[in-house]
């Protein structure tokens, strides 16, 4: 089952670029997309400990970083394209 993560970090894990290479790289990362400093929306059907696991076997230990599920109890003020991967696990469709 998909589920939807938050991954967030500090400035030691890597810059944005060096995360979404990271992120590209995962196996376990189905899909991702970013709007906020320090703050990706990650899809996978794995844990947030075997998203960890993979995180570091590949970044290795540097810095502070967390993946939380973002579960259906969330509300806040986010983009439509956010919104919908969070809810529908998948991009919003171009129209």
């Amino acid at each position: 089952m998909k589920m939807a993560y938050l991954f967030l970090y500090n400035d030691e894990v890597g810059t944005r670029e060096k995360i979404t290479q990271v992120l590209d790289r995962m196996s376990r990362v189905i899909t991702w997309r970013y709007d906020m400093p320090h703050c990706y929306y990650v899809i996978s059907e794995s844990t947030a400990e075997e998203l960890h696991q993979q995180f570091q076997l590949i970044n290795g230990n540097l810095g502070r970083y967390l993946f939380i599920e973002a579960s259906a109890n969330r509300q806040g003020w986010m983009l439509k394209d956010t919104w919908y991967l969070l809810t529908n696990k998948t991009h919003r469709p171009k129209v």
